[in-house]
C-alpha cells in the first residue's frame, strides 16, 4: 500500500487531478478532484519498518576536517575529488565547510574510498530509545481510569 498525497492514509490509490496537479490520492480525497486512473501499487514489503530497532548512527564531529585532509592527502582539488566521487563540486565544498552533512550512506561510501572513520554509533539515541521503551511499559493514570461513553 502507498500513502495518499493529500492525507497520508495508507490504502489503494487513484490518480486524480486536484486543482491542476496530478496526485495519487485515496478514495476519500478523490472527491476533491477528477479521477484519471487507478494506481497500481507495488507488492513489495519495505526493507525496514518503524517497529524494528535499528542502531542509530551519526557523523563524527570533525568530519569536515577529515574529508578535507583526506582530499589534500590524495593531492586532489575539490573539482577532481567531486568527479571522483560522482558528486557535484558544490556538495563537496559544503561538506568541507560544514554547511552540509553527508547522509549516512554517503558517509559510508566516503569511508571506503578515503579509508577514514566518519560514522559512529550514536549511543545517546540508542539509550533514549531504550528509556522510552521502558517508560511505555509502565502504567499511566489513563490505564487506571475507565472512560465512559456519553449518550
Amino acid at each position: 500500500m502507498s500513502a495518499c498525497d493529500m492525507c497520508g492514509k495508507e490504502e489503494s490509490l487513484v490518480l486524480a487531478e486536484v486543482d491542476g496537479a496530478e496526485l495519487s490520492v485515496c478514495s476519500g480525497c478523490a472527491k476533491y478532484g477528477t479521477i484519471k486512473k487507478i494506481v497500481k501499487t507495488p507488492s513489495y514489503k519495505p526493507r525496514f519498518s518503524n517497529k524494528t530497532s535499528r542502531p542509530e548512527f551519526r557523523l563524527v564531529n570533525d568530519f569536515t576536517q577529515l574529508i578535507k585532509r583526506a582530499r589534500d592527502g590524495k593531492g586532489m582539488k575539490q573539482e577532481e575529488f567531486a568527479k571522483f566521487l560522482n558528486e557535484k563540486e558544490s556538495i563537496v565544498t559544503k561538506w568541507e565547510n560544514g554547511s552540509l552533512r553527508p547522509r549516512i550512506e554517503t558517509a559510508r561510501r566516503l569511508e571506503k574510498v578515503l579509508n577514514l572513520k566518519l560514522v559512529e554509533k550514536d549511543e545517546k539515541k540508542a539509550y533514549e530509545k531504550e528509556e522510552k521503551k521502558k517508560a511505555s511499559s509502565e502504567f499511566t493514570l489513563g490505564d487506571f481510569i475507565k472512560v465512559r461513553k456519553r449518550k
